[in-house]
């Protein structure tokens, strides 16, 4: 038998990166928040599209309906329904009789019942196009099949009768949509500003690190409410103001992590062998800066997150019709007492979501930890 025979296979080695996402794979709870954080994304995403109601749509005969399962309205709620119609129609209804999707009444009133007014039906949420079956006493008595609208609200409406289930949904659109993009703002000024002020040292450095205290010396709320007096109220606004704050801290791990990377070997080779500064930041610096980023990225979104929430609870963020979960968050705690769904549910998926991604953090802090192997 030949020695090449003998020989072993070569055994194939790891990245770093490799390395954690084995790592990652084997965290559970990381795991298991990252599937979570997919299916709110995905419900957000296509979920508005599914539930039948538009988040905009105000249902007047159904605010503050409570959440259920329950089609509505219930076989009980049709005759006070009917009732409240046919005072408009300045008729009296009788021998009111429910049959599933349709409800067959007789309306009387002391003149000729017009026509034209029972349109009310059609204006109602409750009921379609009304279906003259008979008339009697010169018109002073009709005879009806009216069609029953049935809808469903899983989670209930808000103060203003609108589906609670396909507003919490938009509102996550536009919360996790904040999230994302303010942290994508920071990430990118973060990381360029603390490697430039790491890599170049000196004055500049120092120059470049006061005016990041000078920044962290304005107060927020401050800042904001100078953008909302001279920009107004918008969605952009958001993600700027808030990105353009929390960049700080980025800027700061950043340039840490580079004063270490700068005196290393392969840093010192690029330096000898002529290498422009911009290719050592972009080559060297900045890619082995992104372990403690990305781990620092995933606790900054949930941040972002509550900022704005709070800055949408006091008046600042997010305006009518669109929402966020801080809106409907702030609408429900003034609704508590009489329709605790409204404040529940949102709640619920705003509490998710932050836990998930602190659980994910801690995950990719594990995994990325090379202290940690």
């Amino acid at each position: 038998m030949s020695d090449q025979a003998l020989a072993s296979p070569p055994i194939a080695g790891r990245s770093l990166w490799q390395d954690a996402a084995t790592r990652l794979q084997r965290n559970r709870a990381a795991m298991a928040s990252l599937i979570v954080l997919g299916l709110i994304a995905l419900a957000c995403l296509i979920g508005p599209w599914l539930t039948g109601h538009a988040y905009d749509h105000a249902y007047q005969d159904y605010v503050r309906t409570p959440a259920s399962f329950e089609s509505r309205p219930t076989a009980e709620a049709i005759p006070a329904a009917v009732q409240r119609v046919a005072a408009r129609i300045r008729a009296t209804p009788s021998d009111i009789a429910v049959n599933g999707d349709t409800v067959r009444l007789t309306l009387s009133a002391p003149r000729p019942i017009d026509q034209r007014l029972l349109v009310y039906f059609d204006r109602s949420d409750m009921f379609g196009t009304p279906k003259i079956l008979a008339t009697a006493e010169d018109g002073r008595r009709l005879s009806l099949e009216v069609p029953v609208e049935h809808l469903r609200f899983l989670f209930g409406t808000d103060g203003n009768g609108r589906d609670l289930l396909t507003r919490t949904l938009i509102a996550g659109r536009v919360s996790l949509a904040i999230g994302l993009l303010a942290t994508g703002v920071a990430l990118v000024i973060g990381v360029v500003y603390g490697a430039a002020a790491g890599y170049l040292g000196g004055r500049i450095d120092m120059l470049m690190m006061r005016i990041v205290d000078v920044l962290y010396a304005l107060p927020f709320i401050f800042f904001v409410i100078l953008l909302v007096v001279f920009f107004g109220r918008n969605f952009v606004l958001m993600f700027l103001a808030v990105g353009a704050i929390e960049w700080l801290d980025m800027a700061r791990i950043v340039r840490g992590q580079t004063l270490s990377i700068k005196r290393q070997d392969y840093v010192l080779a690029a330096e000898a062998l002529g290498v422009p500064t911009r290719d050592i930041l972009t080559r060297h610096i900045i890619p082995n800066t992104l372990g403690p980023v990305i781990i620092y990225v995933t606790l900054l979104v949930p941040k972002v997150i509550l900022l704005e929430s709070f800055l949408s609870f006091l008046g600042l963020g997010v305006q009518e019709p669109m929402t966020s979960w801080g809106v409907l968050i702030s609408d429900g705690a003034r609704a508590i007492e009489g329709a605790a769904w409204m404040l529940a549910f949102p709640a619920a998926f705003l509490v998710t979501t932050l836990f998930a991604l602190n659980f994910l953090g801690d995950g990719l802090r594990d995994a990325l930890d090379p202290r940690d192997r």
